[in-house]
């Protein structure tokens, strides 16, 4: 199902200068996709995003913690753009999204000690963005496009006993290679290149004021993890990240003819 979603973002990406340039001039239904659009904007644009957390959802059930699951996780990000004048209908700019979903669970230690887990899940991505633009109506456009750049995953592991801290113990701590510490914090970070098309229907209520809504089906390739930002982390299983469609609404501000 996902790959047929992806398969029609990118197929109406394509297809769509080419049915605007293929209507006859005669027919006067598509007489308005003559229109040359201009201006630019910029606002802000949350996002509902469904991706398949199955692989990662292997590791955090086996450390006794929920998994992810299905449910959605919300990013919110901001984007701007302006039309280019010497490519009909065509506009550039950038944006960029992240959000974040925690999973939580306390493990019972015995003699009254309990131990809390986390791990925070957060995703990035943005970049370079082109869309084509097809006037459906006055006011109402079709815009199919893709954005193109860079993303992040990123896992923070969290375990802590609830017990007090104390300068001489933490350090005291640090310099005991045989510890067996029940409280600490790790961060495990994967760098990917995003490719991300999508397509919107977008509907200006005022002239300076323009809603969205649409999909996209964000694609994360050529993975570089780190642990706690230092050391290479290998054998991360290559279904670890942004894999499924996106649903993403807007709110932008600025000139629309």
């Amino acid at each position: 199902m996902k790959t047929k979603i992806l398969l029609l973002i990118i197929l109406l990406v394509f297809s769509l200068p080419i049915l605007a340039q293929d209507k006859s001039d005669d027919d006067n239904d598509w007489e308005r996709t003559t229109k040359i659009k201009v201006g630019g904007a910029g606002g802000v644009t949350p996002i509902a995003a469904f991706f398949n957390n199955n692989e990662l959802d292997k590791s955090l059930k086996a450390v006794g913690l929920p998994a992810l699951g299905s449910d959605p996780i919300y990013l919110v990000g901001g984007e701007g753009y302006g039309y280019i004048m010497f490519l009909k209908n065509v506009r550039m700019g950038g944006g960029a999204v992240s959000g974040s979903k925690t999973v939580s669970a306390i493990q019972n230690l015995g003699g009254g000690v309990s131990m809390k887990k986390d791990v925070e899940y957060s995703v990035s991505y943005g970049g370079f963005l082109i869309d084509y633009v097809l006037p459906i109506q006055d006011r109402l456009d079709i815009a199919a496009g893709f954005t193109i750049g860079g993303g992040n995953i990123n896992l923070k592991m969290t375990r802590d006993d609830n017990s007090l801290k104390v300068w001489d113990s933490v350090w005291n701590d640090y310099g005991n290679i045989n510890s067996q510490t029940r409280n600490y914090t790790r961060n495990l970070n994967g760098s990917f290149g995003v490719f991300n098309p999508h397509i919107n229907i977008e509907y200006a209520i005022l002239r300076w004021l323009q809603l969205r809504v649409g999909v996209g089906y964000p694609i994360m390739y050529s993975p570089e993890w780190t642990f706690d930002e230092k050391f290479t982390l290998n054998s991360v299983p290559s279904k670890v990240k942004t894999n499924g469609y996106t649903i993403n609404a807007g709110i932008m501000f600025g000139f629309f003819n």
